[in-house]
């Protein structure tokens, strides 16, 4: 607040009024770098994709099906999950390209299509294993993990 007698000191910017209050209001200006509207779509993908990797059942499925095809009942049985919980992640990743599908008879099998993806995970497990020193069995695990796929 300014003392009586002296004018507020003026922070720069140009001023509006809220609406609801009707109050002075600094302006702010962003500036938008060069070309990031035009890539705002392609973040929007990016990050849907890196969620596919967010969560440990999808992780366990891929680690399932990524060196080859299985079908549900195996993944079920590979993973402890239930028939369910597979049926819907397995539908999210297909959806998103990630996996295919094949009918055959009464049972559906998947196979992971999208290597870069699967590339993606090893990646990052090699990166969280280097880092784990303390645990050393879930170091190891996870090495192996990368090094089977």
């Amino acid at each position: 607040m300014a003392k009586r007698g002296k004018p507020a000191k003026d922070r720069g910017g140009a001023k509006g009024r809220n609406s609801r209050t009707g109050a002075l209001t600094p302006a702010v200006h962003r500036r938008t770098p060069p070309g990031i509207d035009e890539l705002g779509p392609v973040f929007d993908l990016v990050a849907r994709y890196f969620a596919l990797l967010s969560d440990a059942t999808r992780l366990k499925i891929l680690h399932s099906i990524c060196r080859c095809e299985q079908s549900v009942s195996a993944i079920v049985n590979d993973t402890g999950l239930s028939q369910s919980t597979v049926s819907r992640q397995l539908g999210m990743l297909y959806h998103a390209g990630v996996v295919d599908r094949r009918r055959a008879a009464n049972l559906v099998h998947y196979r992971v299509v999208d290597p870069v993806f699967v590339d993606i995970c090893r990646t990052v497990c090699v990166q969280i294993a280097g880092g784990i020193d303390g645990r050393q069995p879930l170091r190891d695990d996870l090495l192996a993990f990368a090094a089977a796929h």
